[in-house]
């Protein structure tokens, strides 16, 4: 199964980002910001429950302070509340309409809550604001794969290649959009990189045998799914592709095999497409 390219915990300053006062905010008391400052040690000490309690009292002391606000959030959201962590982005992007780390953490919690369409706003804002910052780049690639917007995709996809070109999940997500796109033999070039970097994983294995198939470069996608199996010998799409590939090249003994084993595998889990492989499997023995 695809990995997923969202990421709940981005690096430290997206975690623990630090904002100045907004222009025309007095500055805080001295215990608000006493306060503060001892809940963004407990969030960079991975305690956001703790830290969620003392920001929420910092900012009972100074209402709308930005960088408690921000933090607030960060915590809320490190502890999966994103419902709770939304307002807050928000207050501080009232405050401060251009914070990037603000509209980057505020996408990745639309996004959780379902709110696509709201999140590629604020990430793409985020882009504009912090081009340089992978994350950014990989959840909207991802939310763009998964609107199959796959030409919106790519710019951000290809830039997050750019910048961790030895990020192995990266990468894959790279070749997933260009095939979508029909650019095929650049996404076997990115898959053949993302193996050499990770050569147990099974799953680009997989999709290099998928890429190859589309090619109709069947003895090359077969060797590439009996790699992807001999890693993982439970991956049943594999099994099945395998078998049409062998029934194809008129192998008919080991595409039985093959099949066999996708059913060994699926069971009665997916009973139609089950069903199916046993009227295949019943043509390959009642061929002449």
């Amino acid at each position: 199964m695809p990995r997923s390219l969202f990421h709940p915990l981005f690096s430290l300053a997206l975690v623990c980002g630090c904002l100045p006062a907004a222009r025309g905010q007095s500055r805080p008391s001295p215990e608000a910001e006493a306060l503060y400052l001892k809940g963004l040690g407990l969030l960079r000490s991975a305690q956001p429950a703790e830290a969620q309690a003392v920001l929420e009292e910092t900012l009972r002391l100074c209402p709308g302070y930005p960088a408690a606000e921000l933090s607030l959030a960060n915590a809320l959201r490190r502890q999966k509340k994103c419902g709770q962590a939304v307002p807050h982005y928000e207050a501080v992007l009232k405050a401060q309409p251009d914070e990037a780390f603000a509209h980057g953490n505020l996408g990745y919690c639309l996004t959780m809550l379902g709110r696509q369409p709201e999140a590629i706003q604020h990430l793409e804002r985020a882009c504009q604001l912090s081009p340089e910052e992978l994350m950014w780049h990989t959840s909207l690639g991802a939310l763009y794969r998964q609107a199959r917007q796959y030409d919106k995709a790519l710019p951000h996809l290809e830039k997050a290649a750019q910048l961790d070109s030895r990020n192995p999940d990266v990468l894959r997500s790279l070749a997933m959009g260009l095939r979508h796109l029909k650019q095929l033999d650049r996404a076997v070039e990115v898959t053949q990189r993302a193996i050499q970097l990770q050569p147990n994983d099974s799953d680009l294995r997989f999709d290099l045998g998928v890429l190859f198939r589309v090619q109709q470069k069947d003895a090359e996608a077969m060797a590439a799914y009996r790699e992807c199996l001999r890693l993982n010998a439970q991956n049943a799409e594999a099994w099945f592709d395998l078998g049409v590939l062998l029934a194809h090249s008129e192998r008919r003994q080991e595409a039985i095999d093959a099949y066999s084993q996708y059913l060994a595998l699926v069971g009665d889990r997916k009973p139609v497409q089950a069903e199916g492989v046993r009227k295949m499997i019943k043509d390959l023995r009642e061929k002449p």
